[in-house]
């Protein structure tokens, strides 16, 4: 009996708690997983943004021929510049002479047409520019085409607040990128750590193996095959949670699946899967490479 239980508690090369280092490496991949999600969804908000702010009138001339106007629309949609839908059509709304005069009286509740015949509002057309042309030197260039063209009258957009909308977004990537770096910083040393204290008990064995002639990659194949092994599992664990969480938050708050990016969300499962294995195979290696170049007295 006794020698049975002897050989249960009797340590395996590599073998470490097992439970304890996936729960540890899940909890800081997933807190990894969450800025990324909030660094993909940031994304999301600012192609919103851009789209709404790189919102361009063009006012059209009255009374030209219905060719001139075929013409300008033909050549108007065929733009690379202006953003596209899901369906890929291109975010473009035309208004004409008698919808603004509709739009007009219902909104100051005056009827203009008592007082003159002629309609003086002009059609128009609303397009919204990609966020690759949203800067000011691209828009005022866009602005400047359009204007060349005889059908248009006049061209105008927000500058000040496409300005503004920049600079603010810039910044806060900026901010985004920089706590990023340093969550990732962190969570490396976090998870080398707990690789590192669960091979702590494992010191003497394999300073044995060392005395009996192993080599060194026989040491380390075991322990860095299963860190590899718990990065990965902790990995599929973390991405499960942010999988759960992101459906609770579709569920509770219905306008967020307006900014989920599915294709963007599940290389990031990959990744945190890939980083997991990745950490476990370095903090493993290092932690295992320490222990076989200590002095003995170091050990203890």
């Amino acid at each position: 009996m006794a020698e049975t239980t002897h050989k249960k508690r009797k340590k395996v090369l590599g073998s470490f708690p097992y439970t304890t280092v996936i729960f540890s490496i899940t909890l800081s991949l997933t807190v990894i997983g969450l800025f990324g999600l909030i660094l993909i969804n940031a994304q999301s908000i600012k192609t919103i943004i851009h789209n709404q702010v790189g919102e361009v009138q063009i006012y059209m001339h009255n009374h030209i021929s219905d060719s001139l106007a075929t013409e300008f629309k033909t050549n108007l949609f065929a733009k690379d510049y202006i953003a596209k839908d899901a369906s890929g059509q291109p975010y473009i709304t035309f208004i004409s002479t008698e919808q603004a005069k509709e739009e007009y009286i219902k909104q100051t509740g005056q009827d203009f047409t008592k007082i003159i015949e002629e309609n003086p509002l002009r059609a128009s057309y609303t397009i919204h520019v990609t966020d690759k042309y949203t800067d000011t030197s691209s828009m005022n260039y866009i602005v400047k085409e359009l204007n060349t063209d005889p059908a248009v009258y006049e061209v105008i957009y927000e500058e000040a607040l496409l300005k503004k909308v920049t600079k603010n977004l810039r910044n806060a990537g900026i901010v985004l990128a920089g706590f990023a770096l340093l969550l990732t910083i962190v969570t490396f040393f976090l998870i080398n750590n707990t690789i590192k204290l669960a091979l702590y008990s494992q010191r003497f064995l394999i300073r044995s193996m060392q005395l009996v002639g192993a080599r060194p990659f026989f040491i380390q194949k075991p322990f860095i095959y299963r860190a590899v092994l718990q990065g990965g599992i902790a990995g599929v664990l973390a991405s499960g949670l942010l999988f759960g969480l992101q459906k609770y938050a579709f569920l509770a708050i219905e306008d967020l699946q307006k900014i989920y990016a599915p294709e963007k969300t599940y290389i990031l499962y990959a990744l945190l899967i890939i980083t997991g294995a990745l950490l476990g195979l370095i903090s493993s290696f290092l932690s295992v490479r320490k222990y076989m170049f200590l002095a003995l007295d170091e050990l203890y």
